[in-house]
């Protein structure tokens, strides 16, 4: 076995042995998986790489349920959702390549949460939504891996959605069967970065500490909080490894104008912005509202667009742009989520630009009290829905 999957699998052995070694509380389960994996080609780009698209995936998750007796208003308001940390070993080194490429077995560890829309003494279908980090051995290399195109680090995000229908065959065992999603990419912190997207079904083997509770949702008094228009205010940053940049080194490479040795790399340039949005919080769950902010974004779109195009766009080059989003945010107690879809207003960044007229923007914010003005937020900015654009690490505060 290769080292670093030696030290990866170590250091999850050791924390799971930590989880369950604690688990003989009340909510406690663990589960085994096993599901069928398909890569999803929908723009086309694997064609030319792959001739294979299907590989097996299996885990070991360690789970802890929400409970009416012992949880708050939040957790009551989203029907006592299941929260998990689990790691799953997907043999994606088992594709056949058309070339000399390789892709390596993937190794996930994440944190999950589930949320019931329906559940009773016989069968539980929720929602689930999974985000962590992922781990391979190859990666895209210049010389030696030149067509692996997919992901150009060995550390990486995976980000999943799906669905599960669970059967309570005892008070503490559960048979159920998944559906899901998933991304796997590096936010653009070092290129190439096409990303793999996958479909997933299978099924799992839970076992309970304690029988789940199974009754009818149970709605707390509200808590207070603040009602109406509040006003954010936020700066952020982060850095992106441009997938043209490297395009045009390729050509470069190519034609002999250029002769990158083996450590060479696409800058990961900085990203920073600053914005400000108008949000109702209109329950103590829901808001939703709009924003502007600006942005400082370099790059060497001139350079590229000489290289690829033979031109320069005549409309010129600027490093700043302006964008105007729409937002709508979840919450449970201190923790945020939300989903933005956003207009760029103004930009101006070539002929051969790696960003769209519109983006995508899904995060999280950490509110330090519960009323509290000032939290800590991490976004995934993205284009056409499916290409990572930036991750961006902000700090703000709420009027």
């Amino acid at each position: 076995m290769n080292q670093k999957y030696r030290l990866f699998a170590s250091a999850l052995l050791a924390l799971f042995l930590t989880i369950g070694l604690n688990a003989q509380e009340k909510g406690h389960n663990i589960m085994g998986f096993a599901r069928w994996s398909h890569v999803i080609d929908g723009h086309g780009i694997y064609d030319e790489i792959i001739q294979s698209y299907n590989y097996p995936l299996g885990g070991i998750q360690f789970g802890f349920d929400t409970h009416p007796k012992d949880s708050s208003y939040y957790a009551s308001a989203w029907n006592f959702p299941h929260f998990a940390l689990g790691a799953s070993f997907a043999n994606m080194g088992s594709l056949d390549f058309k070339n000399d490429s390789r892709l390596g077995n993937i190794v996930n560890l994440y944190g999950s949460a589930r949320f019931d829309i329906i559940r009773n003494s016989i069968i539980a279908v929720s929602p689930v939504l999974e985000l962590g980090f992922a781990y391979s051995p190859e990666r895209y290399h210049f010389h030696s891996n030149a067509h692996n195109l997919f992901i150009g680090s060995n550390v990486f995000f995976d980000l999943g959605a799906g669905l599960e229908t669970a059967f309570h065959v005892t008070p503490h065992w559960d048979i159920a069967l998944t559906a899901y999603l998933t991304h796997h990419s590096n936010g653009m912190l070092r290129v190439p970065n096409w990303g793999i997207n996958e479909f997933s079904a299978g099924g799992a083997l839970r076992y309970n500490l304690t029988p789940v509770y199974t009754g009818k949702r149970i709605r707390m008094r509200e808590p207070e909080y603040r009602k109406g228009l509040q006003w954010n205010i936020y700066a952020a940053g982060g850095v992106h490894s441009c997938d043209v940049e490297l395009k045009a080194l390729r050509k470069s490479y190519e034609n002999g104008k250029v002769n990158p040795d083996d450590s060479y790399r696409i800058p990961a340039r900085p990203r920073l912005l600053a914005g400000v949005e108008g949000v109702w919080r209109y329950s103590p769950l829901f808001a939703a509202g709009m924003g502007l902010e600006g942005n400082y974004a370099w790059n060497d779109y001139r350079n590229s667009d000489l290289v690829l195009k033979g031109e320069e766009d005549p409309a010129g080059y600027s490093p700043f742009y302006a964008a105007a989003y729409l937002t709508h945010e979840f919450y449970y107690n201190r923790l945020s989520f939300h989903i933005m879809w956003g207009l760029y207003l103004y930009k101006k960044t070539g002929l051969t630009e790696d960003m769209g007229k519109t983006f995508q923007r899904v995060g999280a914010r950490y509110h330090f009290s519960q009323n509290g003005k000032l939290y800590a937020g991490l976004d995934m900015r993205a284009h056409y829905c499916d290409r990572s654009y930036c991750l961006e690490l902000s700090i703000g505060m709420t009027l």
